[in-house]
């Protein structure tokens, strides 16, 4: 039986009616009336309405939702089983995330921003169960995170913003076992935002910069100096994201800050790195967009020089631009996003593995995937479903395929987990 947004029908072959939505929520029957906890699976766009019919002929009923976007279509692999991503239930829900191998299995791990601190997931290399849970780090107001080996034992360890009276960025010491020990608190004026880590001045140790205009020179144990401002006149009300990378081929780290939420609009700021302590201006118009968020910076057209790519929350997902080798940009193209793009979360990645970097856009609750042809042109876009509320997105081979470069695709949900889906490209 079928209605208007709702379904009602023997799915997973037991004999008892299951009840399915066109938002692709299915709660099994167990009979007499009675229905299991409602299990969610990722879909392209909300629907609206639900059908149910066995498209492969093979005597398993499978599940079309229609909405006003697309068609999602969860094919039955049997026993209540449906091609489908994979579901990490994260207690107290996921926010931002990072990954890095922090037991020293050679298995990417994951630690993710939750409303109790921060979850460790670490990986197992099983396609089937991709993570197992770790010892959480308890912490109030925890923010956004970055990885990177602090101290120089060749551990990876977290620097963890804290939005609080006062804000500031604790430094998480990794253990070597997937768990971790407070070093350091660094106080900030202002909410950190983005954080980015790099060697700004060539010194061997790891500092930080972020989006709330501050950079603190690291001092190689996991501490770091007073942050100080590296822009003298920021605009009213900061800056939207920052990135980091080396803009000029000098060898030294430079930044890109953009500015979608403060007066003036639309604009990237360059900062070249002058290797003396400080950063010389290059102003840099972004003439197609206009509400810059979180940047992104890769080589898209391999050519050797770093590129810019800039999300957008106000229904474009990302533009691209190409750069000069010198700090400037110039606009190559926009990418729609995921039916209207409300997260600034963009990653590049090969994820077909033909050597040529794809972009993924993240959306409501869709991932758009634009595979790239060269030269910064890109295929018609297909969307893949994620969980019901997708905060981040981020890429990790997770089980070990062997071709190389051929990230799966992790999305922190703040629906209390992680959605993981594993790359099938042969």
């Amino acid at each position: 039986m079928e209605g208007d947004g709702l379904a009602i029908g023997d799915v997973n072959g037991d004999g008892n009616p299951d009840l399915i939505s066109a938002g692709g929520y299915v709660a099994f029957g167990v009979g007499g009336g009675s229905f299991s906890k409602a299990a969610n699976y990722p879909i392209v766009a909300e629907g609206l309405t639900v059908v149910l019919a066995d498209l492969a002929n093979n005597g398993l009923t499978d599940m079309v939702m229609v909405s006003y976007f697309g068609t999602s279509v969860l094919l039955n692999q049997g026993q209540g089983q449906f091609e489908d991503g994979i579901w990490t239930t994260v207690t107290d829900g996921s926010s931002c995330a990072t990954t890095a191998d922090f037991n020293g299995d050679g298995k990417p791990d994951l630690a993710v921003t939750t409303s109790a601190g921060i979850s460790i997931l670490l990986g197992t290399g099983k396609g089937t169960s991709p993570f197992s849970t770790g010892t959480p780090i308890v912490l109030a107001n925890a923010a956004c995170m970055v990885s990177g080996d602090l101290n120089g034992d060749g551990i990876p360890d977290l620097l963890v913003s804290v939005n609080g009276s006062p804000n500031a960025l604790l430094t998480y010491l990794g253990n070597g076992d997937g768990t971790f020990t407070l070093k350091s608190t660094t106080f900030t004026p202002n909410s950190g935002g983005y954080v980015v880590l790099a060697d700004f001045n060539h010194d061997g140790k790891l500092d930080f910069a972020t989006s709330g205009n501050l950079l603190a020179l690291g001092n190689g144990d996991g501490t770091f100096q007073t942050p100080t401002p590296f822009v003298a006149n920021p605009p009213t009300g900061g800056y939207s994201g920052i990135a980091a990378g080396d803009l000029n081929s000098d060898g030294w780290p430079d930044l890109v800050l953009t500015n979608g939420i403060a007066v003036p609009y639309n604009e990237a700021v360059v900062l070249l790195n002058n290797q003396q302590g400080g950063f010389t201006l290059v102003p840099s118009k972004l003439n197609q967009i206009e509400n810059a968020q979180q940047p992104v910076l890769a080589d898209v057209n391999k050519d050797g020089k770093l590129d810019l790519i800039v999300g957008d929350v106000d229904g474009t997902g990302a533009y691209v631009y190409i750069g000069n080798g010198e700090g400037q940009f110039a606009f190559r193209v926009a990418l729609s996003g995921a039916f209207g793009a409300v997260n600034s979360y963009n990653v590049v990645a090969d994820v077909n593995g033909d050597g040529v970097p794809d972009i993924l856009v993240l959306g409501f609750d869709t991932l758009g995937v634009y595979l790239g042809e060269g030269g910064a042109e890109y295929e018609t876009p297909f969307f893949i479903g994620l969980g019901p509320d997708p905060v981040s997105v981020l890429v990790a081979n997770l089980h070990g395929q062997t071709h190389s470069g051929l990230p799966d695709i992790v999305a922190p949900d703040g629906n209390a987990g992680v959605m993981t889906l594993l790359n099938l490209t042969k």
